[in-house]
């Protein structure tokens, strides 16, 4: 019996191996009574196919994942440039714009 890791790591045979046994499969439920097919699910035959076929699935999710995380136009990161010094006030001119509204706001 062949496990998942072995298949993991021969995954060319995995996908080999569930092609085949989709159609195994097909043709054992047809021809099989209910109790022959369990046996034969349950043979290395039919474990190792089962095997293949969720090694062979969850590579083709995990690669289908990794393909649709990865951008597939690189991202710029745009650039952040300062403001022109003379769109920020200088602490100067703020000090003297609280002293002014000061004045006017203060009582007569």
């Amino acid at each position: 019996m062949k496990t998942a890791t072995y298949y993991m790591q021969n995954l060319a045979e995995a996908r080999e191996m569930a092609g085949r046994c989709k159609l195994l499969d097909e043709q054992k439920l047809r021809t099989l009574s209910p109790g022959d097919y369990q046996e034969w699910q349950i043979s290395n035959e039919g474990v190792n196919c089962q095997t293949a076929l969720s090694v062979s699935e969850a590579a083709s999710v995990r690669e289908l994942v990794l393909k649709q995380s990865r951008p597939s136009v690189p991202v710029a990161t745009p650039k952040v440039s300062a403001p022109p010094s003379s769109a920020v006030p200088s602490l100067r001119d703020r000090s003297d714009q609280k002293l002014s509204s000061s004045r006017i706001l203060a009582p007569v």
